[in-house]
């Protein structure tokens, strides 16, 4: 949670360390340069010529020009900007009737700091990193004191690089404690605030993602592609922090992904499309499931192994995914040729019964014809014998 703490022990602390610091530190920005002079927008700001004397005439120049503005009051030779804005700042110079130059001072003007934005994440169980940014942009030079805690009224420093003025380490944290309390006071030299976020630490925890990710193809195996990586440099290898890591794969000209979860650092892709290039890339995350998986690691491209064609008659290598491929459809086709045989067999059987069946009709059909020819032809043979019987006889009893 971002804003004012609760407690008001921490807040009146706080309160009366960002007063301390904003007194010393105006001092500080003042005396660094004695001609620069800091203000706060549209409040009234007064510019002092010093080397007036007895409220002398003077006039006052900006950038070398007289001023033009409206809101502009001398008063003993001092000038006073009222309901200050932007085109108020630059170069101020008081000259005596002489135009001689008595004082030169440089005007900035900006806004007192408000709540920041503040955000933090752990890389690994060792370290949280804060970092924030300005709700209200001061236009003016910032500093930063930033503390934490994870017990009431007891804040430690969060350490701050010189260069990274937005960014604050807590160093070995108490990851068994509920929550941290972090403060950072922001001050500038017209004002200071003070913002207290409360963070859980397993839910902040963000690896960074996997290193060196590499791939190996798997000579003879053109469906198989090795993918190998490494822990992240900020992540150290202990059995009781681990990280566990999801890989997604594709072909490089489809859309969707498929995805492998695994705790090694390496996984064999056995299912990648023969003869084309497949986009690769890993994320981790804390083994016990605590907070958020790690950004992507960069994509990589890679190839399963091939066969390269040669022109000259050479051993080539085996293919054993091929092979077994080929052994597969030989069985198969053996199996579907023994079932078209045996079908064929009963098929044939069949129809030599059939076959059978109507010649025996046909022979049968034969012979009775035969027989009733027979039948016909004997019967007109005895039929002439007694004819000629019958007329022998008549003709002896004509004689």
């Amino acid at each position: 949670m971002t804003g004012f703490a609760s407690c008001p022990g921490i807040v009146i602390i706080t309160f009366i360390t960002s007063l301390v610091f904003i007194t010393s530190t105006a001092e500080i920005w003042n005396n660094e340069v004695s001609d620069v002079q800091y203000g706060k927008l549209g409040s009234n700001v007064t510019l002092v010529c010093s080397e007036s004397r007895n409220g002398s005439a003077v006039e006052w120049r900006l950038n070398g020009s007289l001023l033009t503005f409206a809101h502009v009051v001398l008063e003993n030779g001092n000038l006073i900007l009222t309901n200050t804005d932007s085109t108020m700042e630059g170069n101020y110079s008081c000259h005596n009737k002489k135009n001689q130059l008595l004082k030169a001072i440089f005007l900035r003007l900006g806004n007192s700091p408000g709540l920041l934005h503040v955000q933090c994440r752990a890389s690994n169980h060792y370290s949280i990193t804060c970092f924030w940014k300005q709700h209200i942009k001061t236009l003016l030079p910032t500093k930063y004191i930033t503390t934490f805690s994870d017990a009431i009224n007891t804040f430690e420093t969060c350490h701050q690089e010189p260069l990274e003025i937005n960014v604050c380490t807590i160093k070995n944290p108490n990851s068994w404690h509920p929550s941290h309390l972090v403060n950072i006071t922001e001050i500038n030299p017209v004002g200071a605030s003070f913002t207290l976020f409360r963070i859980q630490f397993l839910d902040i925890v963000k690896p960074d993602p996997p290193e060196f990710i590499t791939t190996e193809p798997i000579p003879n195996y053109p469906k198989r592609l090795r993918v190998l990586w490494k822990y992240p440099a900020s992540w150290p290898e202990e059995d009781h922090f681990r990280l566990k890591f999801q890989l997604e794969y594709k072909p490089l000209m489809l859309s969707s992904w498929s995805v492998v979860e695994t705790t090694k650092r390496e996984e064999t892709l056995k299912d990648v499309f023969a003869g084309h290039i497949h986009v690769i890339r890993v994320r981790a995350k804390d083994f016990l499931d605590a907070g958020n998986w790690s950004d992507w690691s960069p994509e990589i491209t890679a190839q399963a192994w091939f066969a390269e064609p040669s022109s000259e008659p050479t051993s080539q290598p085996v293919d054993y995914e091929s092979i077994n491929t080929k052994q597969e459809t030989s069985d198969l086709l053996s199996t579907s040729e023994a079932k078209v045989s045996s079908n064929g067999q009963d098929e044939n059987v069949a129809l030599l019964v059939s076959l059978g069946s109507f010649a025996g009709v046909i022979l049968a059909l034969l012979a009775f014809f035969a027989v009733l020819v027979w039948s016909k032809h004997k019967g007109k043979k005895e039929a002439t014998k007694q004819e000629i019987t019958s007329m022998m006889k008549m003709k002896s009893l004509q004689v």
